[in-house]
């Protein structure tokens, strides 16, 4: 069986991440998969490739073109860059006879809902939301602050963005939907009035795994009696993610032994984060070095104000480390109360200092470590969802 994936990214990102290792679980059942996408990354991907892959950018000489049109006219240099990945597209989906084509995220790349609306209708479809942007007008719409936001806006005109998401699921004649958590299929059955299948993201367990807690902190020079407390450095710059709300919990512990550990974009280096000293490592792609990080925390905390499913936590939990998570979108999925984590409402400081407090009192927070990579094993190994999708994929076909 052969399946194209398309989206807008390859392997950079929560949902290039989540695709790849998507593509992993299928290539290693026996699905052969071949990815297209239309941004370039310059990362390299840390993770075994079990698939080939190509973009639909064109050649060097005429991406500066159309980025020198861009420059001179969004609208002219959109409108040409959409064109040429069409065109690049076409090509793909003609050269081989394709059993299933599987979209994933795309969010105002030259790829859209118009453009994928030219592909055969009865070629079978799958669609994995990794956030709401493919069944909504925007990746995410939520109150920051008091102040409405839209993440990744597709318009300013809503009900045009939503009339262009239905008007293409329409047109589809075998079609599945699966969202990458309760929330998003909820959300997305709302939206659009079809069903929308569950399908949760597999973690590498191969490559997120335990490492001996000492161990770990002697690597990142971390004092063993110290209670540490992870967390993933992109979210300083990004209110969506819910810094803030972390800052002031820190600051409310300041001074009773509590120290911060983290990875991400950004500079690296000692820093003070609400009176807390915070170890931060920068960027690491390498999950075998994450791995470290995670074992090498007490817990690891996921302050988002909206979050889809939550990887971060994800592979938190496979290496044994509790999970202090909000209680939003697909987080409650991942993280189970006095199982893996504890989950206190989204944006309510006071709620993740005491939950920070309860973690740090709780007897069962020693014995969480083995129960959270035996909930991994059992719920996440990359085969699980790797064999859903194969099952839909020749129900389609059939």
């Amino acid at each position: 069986m052969r399946a194209l994936f398309v989206s807008d990214v390859h392997t950079r990102g929560g949902a290039g991440i989540a695709a790849s290792r998507i593509a992993r679980g299928l290539s290693e059942i026996g699905v052969s998969v071949h990815r297209v996408f239309a941004v370039p990354s310059t990362e390299t991907y840390l993770e075994p490739v079990s698939w080939t892959s190509e973009s639909l950018v064109p050649e060097r000489p005429v991406e500066v073109l159309v980025n020198g049109l861009r420059r001179l006219g969004p609208t002219a240099g959109r409108r040409v860059a959409r064109a040429l990945v069409t065109r690049r597209l076409d090509q793909v989906i003609a050269s081989e006879r394709w059993d299933v084509l599987h979209v994933h995220a795309i969010h105002n790349s030259a790829i859209d809902h118009d453009v994928l609306a030219r592909i055969d209708p009865a070629l079978p479809t799958v669609w994995t939301f990794h956030d709401h942007w493919g069944f909504s007008p925007e990746s995410y719409r939520l109150v920051v602050n008091g102040k409405p936001l839209r993440v990744k806006p597709d318009g300013e005109d809503r009900e045009v963005a939503q009339a262009r998401r239905r008007r293409y699921f329409d047109s589809r004649r075998r079609l599945h939907l699966a969202g990458n958590s309760d929330d998003t299929s909820a959300y997305a059955r709302r939206l659009l009035d079809r069903d929308v299948e569950t399908i949760h993201y597999g973690v590498p367990l191969d490559l997120h795994r335990p490492v001996d807690r000492a161990s770990a902190r002697r690597a990142l020079q971390l004092p063993q009696d110290d209670f540490v407390v992870g967390f993933s450095a992109d979210v300083t710059a990004d209110p969506v993610k819910g810094f803030d709300v972390l800052e002031a919990a820190l600051r409310a512990l300041r001074g009773s032994g509590v120290r911060g550990v983290a990875m991400g974009t950004g500079a690296h280096g000692d820093r003070d984060v609400g009176g807390v000293p915070v170890h931060v490592l920068g960027r690491i792609d390498n999950p075998v070095l994450q791995s470290i990080v995670y074992s090498a925390a007490d817990l690891f905390v996921v302050p988002s104000r909206v979050e889809a499913l939550g990887q971060v936590a994800m592979e938190s939990i496979a290496c044994g480390t509790p999970v202090v998570a909000s209680n939003v979108g697909g987080l409650p999925d991942v993280v189970r109360e006095g199982e893996t984590g504890w989950l206190f409402p989204p944006g309510d400081a006071a709620a993740l200092t005491d939950a920070l407090r309860r973690a740090r009192e709780d007897a069962r927070a020693g014995t969480m470590r083995a129960h959270c990579r035996e909930h991994a094993e059992r719920e996440w190994p990359l085969a699980k969802p790797a064999h859903r999708y194969r099952d839909v994929y020749e129900r389609l076909a059939r």
